[in-house]
């Protein structure tokens, strides 16, 4: 089993959220709940998965294992 940091962002303009993962750069979801999205997210990832199985080529090797997503505050100018 491979795993993936997975950035979910919500854009209060649209009311969406969207999710991508730099271990997974050719998949993203777009929806306007926030568990909908990660299962979206999940389901493209594995179709993706078949589809690199099939064709005999690798699977992308987890990059973010380590990885942490934070978030800072910038002082304004």
């Amino acid at each position: 089993m491979k795993t993936a940091t997975v950035r979910i962002e919500f854009d209060p303009d649209t009311k969406t959220y969207g999710a991508t993962s730099e271990d997974l750069p050719d998949i993203y979801a777009i929806s306007d709940d926030r568990n909908d999205v990660l299962r979206r997210f999940v389901r493209s990832a594995n179709v993706y998965r078949n589809y690199l199985r099939e064709r005999n080529q690798p699977i992308p090797a987890t990059l973010s294992a380590n990885a942490e997503i934070v978030t800072i505050t910038i002082e304004a100018a």
